[in-house]
């Protein structure tokens, strides 16, 4: 090497080492101060910016600390499962951040689409999905938490349930409930017995969750062949996945008026040492008969019958309402260094009366109650999880997940034991996330679930039966610029085995296409297409018989076969879409669900097709009191089509001093009719309303007016539903510090006292809402 080729060399060297002696210098120590939804430090808690390949972990103050250059960075911040979230920061020249006075990171400050979704493996949030999810989380889950899950959701766009009585409320999405519509705890199925008739509770206790995921449309891909509707994935704190190094917990204490005497009461305590940790709760919850605005059965159901409405508008005690539920759980797990291991036990008692058998006034409500229907339940449920860091040949992580569910209830009839339900059920589930290969990311796993199922008693009528599922599962996802595409694929087998030895085998194909195209930051379109395969359940193949509790007559049908289903839905996300002052943001969707041999139950006469060809077939006979005692439920099979519209935008409306004004609004629309232009029974009608949050300091008011139309378009044998105006009203006062928060409210419902009949209800002739009622409570976190 010549003399002149050395030094062009060196200087070379030099001019990059100066370079990168510039950028270096640059660079900015920013202080991150990383809190919760109660603005309490998040110790240990582990913040990625996966950008720049770094992750460190917040220390005993909640403090962690970043080297940056001036740009924007994506924070991904987990300390467990209720506090994973993704905030973004920004870093310039003036940025200055020192110990003494760190840039604080809220989850509470974040928008729902920013916060992880966990029934999801890939680890997206909302605003990444293919399909639409709606979250409800920290302050908003603290004001809509109610008894049943349903009423929490209710006012979600395309959300509504399906009542029994104010014990029994499980949700509807677009339209679809029972079967269709999975619920799950920490990605684990509810095997309760909700399903099987509309009587029966979801086996969740709301009070205590922490989170609550609406995938809205087919989610079959990852949760089974059922979820054509959507899955509800609820979220806890029972088995912790990072460490705790102090007590924490809290209480929560209720009191309603004389339309509910509800008294509620719950408890959470968390704690650790070392890589332990450990969890308890528990819960009561009572309340009596509800008043109602106006007499148990409808003006349409009173005219029906051929009866007098002259008394129609007086108020009353809706009979047989009241309901009694207390239970706890405890968990454990140990903290690995790359993941965690867990186990929890949880257990709910529940007794609830179910309305429609009697009705008396006021004066005369505690003469009649041993007379009534009621429920008594019991649920024990058992947990296993972990996930931990794989990195070997090309895998990143696995997560097993195991649980058993032992649920009973009986159903009490004129003090005797009429049915008793019996359910035993466990799964499997396990899948494996694989390091980015080719740009693709993506899981795949296996589930396996059985369930013994038995009603015994004289009413039974459902046989005793045995249901295995099989499954394998795959999901893929790639961006290409500013699109990402995302393919799934799952294979199902279901086997059905009566006691008798009737035997059922089907299996099924279901498979998606999505794709996510980004116009600008937050600024989304999503577009999915799903082909699902859903197998008839053994309710809906063998149920014959007399069922007193839910007022009915159960005609299953043993010909019924796979029902499938063409899935499109188009979303549009958006924030900062009118410009930087992040005013606005919201989504629209439209949906469209074209299903094949569509499975639906409905109220018959005795001598429809439906009845006549099963008693042909089983060589049975149904007698004429029948009919007039009970209401005829047969399940048919026809082609159908559901499509739809939901909407949702949230602006800031005014925000000066300590005064902030936002406003939230909302509406939904569905159709859903057979091929043949007949209405499907049982479909909501739709809605349109707004929420107007006042802030000032730490006092804040909730105002909710949702307009829920009158549902004219009915199903054979179905009668129409008045049009309602839902108007809520919360106060609160909230004080919080480092250690601790205090939390006041007072909750107005129906404060219009409205006559509210659920159209979802096989008996919203029958028990109508409570009328309007007030809540005192408070809540304490420390």
């Amino acid at each position: 090497m010549n003399k002149f080729q050395f030094k062009s060399w060196r200087f070379i060297i030099c001019l990059i080492s100066i370079s990168s002696f510039s950028t270096f210098s640059n660079a900015k120590t920013v202080h991150l101060l990383i809190v919760d939804s109660y603005s309490k430090p998040l110790i240990k808690a582990l913040i990625k910016i996966d950008q720049l390949k770094l992750s460190k972990t917040s220390d005993q103050f909640g403090i962690v600390k970043f080297d940056l250059d001036s740009g924007q960075y994506l924070l991904d911040i987990e300390a467990g499962k209720n506090e994973h979230f993704h905030h973004y920061i920004d870093i310039d020249d003036q940025s200055n951040y020192p110990p003494n006075s760190p840039l604080v990171i809220s989850k509470i400050e974040e928008p729902e689409h920013k916060i992880i979704i966990h029934a999801n493996p890939l680890e997206h949030t909302s605003l990444d999905m293919a399909t639409p999810v709606a979250i409800i989380s920290g302050e908003e889950l603290v004001s809509k938490r109610a008894s049943t899950l349903g009423e929490i959701l209710q006012l979600e766009p395309g959300l509504s349930f399906s009542s029994f009585g104010p014990a029994v409320a499980r949700p509807v999405i677009r339209g679809l409930s029972a079967g269709r519509v999975m619920v799950t705890n920490n990605q684990m199925r509810v095997q309760d017995a909700s399903t099987t008739s509309s009587d029966h509770d979801v086996g969740i206790e709301p009070l205590l969750l922490q989170q609550i995921e609406v995938v809205k449309g087919p989610a079959s891909l990852l949760y089974g062949s059922g979820a054509i509707g959507g899955v509800i994935n609820t979220v806890d704190n029972k088995i912790h996945t990072v460490p705790i190094d102090s007590l924490t917990g809290g209480v929560e204490f209720r009191f309603g008026d004389s339309a509910t005497n509800e008294k509620a009461s719950v408890f959470t305590l968390n704690s650790g040492y070392d890589n332990w940790t450990w969890h308890i709760d528990g819960f009561a919850n009572e309340t009596g008969n509800i008043k109602i605005p106006v007499s148990a059965e409808s003006i349409a159901q009173l005219n029906e019958d051929g009866e007098d409405t002259s008394e129609f508008n007086r108020e009353s005690v809706l009979s047989n309402s009241y309901s009694d539920t207390s239970g706890g759980s405890f968990g454990s797990s140990y903290i690995l260094e790359d993941g965690y291991a867990g186990l929890s036990v949880s257990f709910i008692k529940k007794q609830y009366g179910l309305p429609g058998h009697t009705e008396h006034s006021e004066e005369d409500e505690l003469e009649e109650i041993e007379e009534n229907v009621f429920i008594d339940m019991e649920q024990t449920t058992i947990h296993l999880q972990t996930q931990f860091d794989l990195s070997i040949l090309g895998l990143e992580s696995i997560f097993i997940g195991v649980s058993d569910t032992d649920y009973h209830h009986s159903e009490i009839e004129n003090g005797a034991v009429g049915t008793q339900f019996e359910n035993k059920a466990n799964e499997f589930k396990s899948y494996i996330k694989h390091e980015p290969y080719l740009n693709w990311n993506g899981v795949a796993g296996i589930q396996y679930t059985s369930r013994d199922f038995s009603a015994i008693g004289e009413e039974a009528f459902i046989p005793k039966s045995t249901t295995n599922s099989k499954a394998l599962f795959w999901l893929e996802e790639k961006h290409f610029d500013s699109i990402k595409w995302e393919l799934g694929l799952r294979f199902e087998q279901q086997d059905i085995t009566l006691d008798s030895g009737v035997k059922r085998s089907e299996n099924g194909v279901n498979y998606s296409v999505g794709s996510v195209y980004t116009i600008k930051k937050h600024n989304k379109l999503a577009l999915n297409f799903s082909h699902n395969v859903r197998f008839p359940s053994v309710e809906e193949y063998f149920s014959f018989g007399p069922h007193l509790a839910s007022s009915t007559f159960e005609i299953g049908n043993p010909n019924l076969t796979k029902e499938y289903s063409n899935n499109l839905d188009f979303s549009y996300r958006f924030e900062e879409a009118f410009g930087k002052d992040k005013s606005f943001s919201g989504e629209i969707n439209l949906f469209y669900n074209q299903f094949t041999d569509y499975i639906f139950a409905q109220s018959v006469a005795i001598d429809d097709e439906c009845v006549l060809s099963i008693e042909n077939s089983n060589g049975l006979e149904i007698e004429q009191p029948v009919e007039d005692e009970l209401n005829l439920i047969c399940y048919k099979q026809k082609d159908a089509n559901y499509y739809g519209a939901e909407f949702k935008l949230t602006s800031s409306l005014a925000k000066f001093n300590k005064h902030q004004l936002d406003l939230e609004v909302f509406a939904d629309y569905l159709v859903a009719k057979l091929d043949s232009g007949e209405n499907l029974p049982r479909i909501p009608a739709n809605k349109i309303g707004f929420n107007l949050i006042y802030n000032y300091g730490d006092f804040s008011t909730d105002l909710v007016w949702s307009k829920n139309k009158a549902q004219n378009n009915v199903g054979e044998n179905e009668l129409s539903t008045p049009a309602f105006d839902l108007v809520n009203l919360e106060f609160a006062y909230r004080l919080s510090n480092r250690s601790s928060d205090w939390y006041l409210f007072l909750k107005g419902k129906n404060l219009l006292n409205e006559e509210i009949r659920d159209h979802a209800s096989f008996i919203k002739d029958l028990a109508p809402r409570t009328k309007r009622n007030w809540t005192l409570g408070f809540r304490y976190n420390f």
